[in-house]
Formats: C-alpha cells, structure tokens, sequence
C-alpha cells in the first residue's frame, strides 16, 4: 500500500512517515499539491493533505481529481486544531487526522482507504468488462463474414477440382489414345464434354478471383485477432513508449461493429508524432469508450431508419511537448447545462439501459491521474462533439517520481 503525503513541514513529513510504517504503508512526501499532480500512475490508496487554510487552486483540482478516483482525501491538522477540522469538512475534505491521533482511528482510516481504493479497482474490472460484453458478439460478426466468404469460395474450389479432375482424366484418356495410335475421334468427344460440362472458361475467370478473395478474408480474421490481441494485452504497471496511432487502429478494427452501421470513420495521423509515453491499456480502453460513445451518439442523431452516416474522425498531431488526440463526431452532440456533468461519475444522458455512465469518469481518471493529461470537450446540439485528449510526451515517470521523493525525504 501507498500514501501520498503533501506536507510542507519536514519534521511532520518524518513523524507521518513513521507511524505509517508501523502499519506496512509506503509513504511518498512531496511539499505543495503541484509535486503532488507530477507523480502519475501511481496506485496510492489514499492522499494526506496538510491543512493550510483555504485550499488553493491546485489543492482543490488535486481533491476533486481524488474525489473522481475514489481516492480517500485525508486533511492532516495539527493536534486540537478544531476550527481547521470543522474549515477542511467545509472545503470538501470527508477526513480529518491530527499527528497525535491514536493508532486505532489511524487504522480504521488506512481501512476505509483501502477498501475505496479496492471498490474503484472493481468498478473499473465491471466497466472494462462491460465494454467486451457489448463487444464480443460485433468482433463474432466482424469474423463471421470473411469465415463466411472464405468457406463459400473453398467449396466453390473444391467443386471446381472435382470438375476439373473428370477434365483431366479426359486429357489424359486423349493422351493415351495418341500413344497407342488409336481412333482420337471418341478421345476428342469425352474431352470436349467435360469442358462444356464443367465450364471450363467459366471456372478459369473464377478461380483465380475465389483464392484472392479467400486470402483476404484470411487476413481480415488474422487482423481482427491480431488487433484484438494487442489490445486486451495485459496492462503494464510502467510507462511504456507507445504508437499511438498503432494503438488508435487496432481500437477502430475492434470497435468497427459499433460504428460501420451508423458513420464512416477516419483516421488523420501526426508522421511526426513520437512514441508517447503512457499506460497502452488504459489509453486503449479510453480510446474504446470514445469511439463507443461517439457511435451511439451519431446514431442518436440518425434515428431509427437513417438514409445516411454520419461522420467519426480521429486525429493526432503533435503540440509542443504534448500528443494531441481528437475525437470528434456528427453526432446529437450535448447541451451546454451537462458539459461540465460528463465526466462525473454515474452521469450519463444516455437511455435506461444504455450506458452506466463510467465511461466517461474512467476514461477521464485514466488520462488526467495516471498521465498527468487532461481531456477537453466542445459541441454543440445538433452538430457534434469533439473531445481533445492531451497526454504529455516528457512526464516524468512513476517511479523516476516517487524515487525523486524518497531521495528529498532522506535527506530531510
């Protein structure tokens, strides 16, 4: 387990440290919230805020990030400080502990920690598993097709073999006549019947056409798998130098049942994008949900017998030291009054049954906590949405951070 402590006093820092090691918790120290928000994919069960007052911006933007996480947000005071406990209830604090506080009530808060930190592991296993529930019987459809063709143009060919076999015999009944000096005219006879009854030019149009096709239908199931594959490949704890564009076709490929029906997608590639670093199955089961929502959305706005497609279109370019991905749609789009509702958990404007509104929570934790990125969205009723992920391409690392903060907290 791990405690994120932001303390800017490092006598506190030593004696929090202390006492959480006594009950097994790695504590990483870091002075203000802004040290706090560098240290990103880190699975911290709880943070510990000393309480100075009002918090300010980044205070603030850090708990309500917590709060999204369902991280428990911990106001350290100092001991019988009873007016900065009632000030830090009020900010939006749901914890409240003082250095001299008793190793039973420290316990039951390492407890409480837990055990959110736990539900929200849960609740993000439930909505990925969610999303390969709705997209399990597309991906069976998407290689149901090319399985189909192929096993057509294969019997197609093997009937052809058979046809052909009775004209090579005839061949080869003329070729022996021809050695034995005989009568060539019932040779002749046989063969051309088996070419009329086989249809020989027919077959020989054909032919060709059916192993092209069969190839390539071969190479669409062995893409879907081979996309597939990549993308539920299990997550990794560091992060990793990712193409995203890569990571954003195989996405497309596994979600192309979800969308093909109701809008053509396209792709517009950044050639001078790098590697980015980042966590690829979060990215990935974020880049899932948008494509998802982005679907329904189009389809929303098509409505029951559409006589046309709407429009997804990604891209990616590269800003300064940022990537840049943009997801936008011609969809519904959304009213201004739940813009700012989107990414909060459970809120969906989708219909009963439709969506459990972790999507957007999950894909908005994930990019914001875990890579110190930050998603923006615009759209307009009855036009579309466009949603801007921004993931940086120089962060520092999990553990380059973390190991920052115990080289300053030993030499305190």
């Amino acid at each position: 387990m791990q405690i994120l402590l932001v303390e800017p006093d490092p006598e506190n820092c030593q004696l929090w440290k202390q006492r959480l090691q006594a009950h097994e918790v790695e504590t990483i120290c870091v002075s203000d919230p802004q040290s706090a928000l560098a240290i990103h994919g880190a699975s911290f069960i709880a943070v510990f805020f000393r309480w100075s007052g009002q918090p300010d911006d980044e205070s603030e933007r850090t708990l309500q990030r917590l709060q999204q996480l369902g991280r428990l947000a911990v106001c350290t005071v100092d001991a019988g400080d009873e007016a900065s406990r009632q000030e830090a209830y009020a900010a939006g604090f749901s914890e409240c502990l003082s250095i001299d506080c008793t190793d039973i009530q420290l316990k039951a808060k390492l407890e409480h920690a837990t055990e959110l930190s736990q539900l929200d592991a849960r609740l993000s296993q439930a909505q990925k598993l969610e999303s390969i529930g709705e997209l399990a019987a597309g991906i069976a459809h998407e290689i149901n097709t090319p399985i189909q063709y192929v096993g057509d143009n294969t019997r197609f060919v093997q009937d052809a073999c058979n046809d052909l076999t009775v004209v090579l015999n005839a061949c080869q009944d003329l070729i022996d006549s021809v050695d034995k000096k005989s009568d060539l005219a019932d040779s002749i006879t046989q063969l051309r019947s088996a070419m009329d009854d086989a249809d020989v030019e027919y077959l020989i149009e054909e032919i060709p056409s059916a192993i092209t096709q069969s190839l390539e239908g071969v190479d669409r199931v062995a893409n879907i798998v081979r996309a597939m594959k990549e993308f539920a490949h299990p997550g990794v704890s560091a992060m990793t130098l990712t193409d995203l564009s890569k990571s954003i076709a195989n996405t497309v490929m596994v979600a192309r049942n979800e969308w093909k029906y109701v809008a053509d997608l396209e792709t517009e590639f950044d050639p001078s994008l790098p590697e980015v670093p980042c966590l690829p199955g979060e990215i990935n089961q974020v880049l899932l949900n948008m494509i998802v929502n982005a679907s329904h959305a189009i389809a929303n706005a098509l409505g029951e017998s559409p006589e046309t497609k709407g429009k997804i279109t990604i891209a990616t370019k590269r800003v300064e030291d940022q990537a840049h991905i943009s997801i936008s749609d011609t969809g519904c789009g959304i009213d201004q009054k739940n813009v700012s509702k989107i990414f909060d958990p459970f809120f969906t404007t989708k219909a009963a049954g439709k969506g459990t509104g972790q999507g957007l929570a999950i894909a908005y934790a994930a990019v914001t906590e875990k890579h110190g990125g930050s998603i923006h969205v615009e759209s307009e009723v009855g036009q579309g949405t466009t949603f801007t992920i921004k993931l940086p391409l120089n962060q520092k690392r999990t553990d380059d951070a973390a190991e920052d903060a115990r080289t300053e907290l030993a030499s305190v």
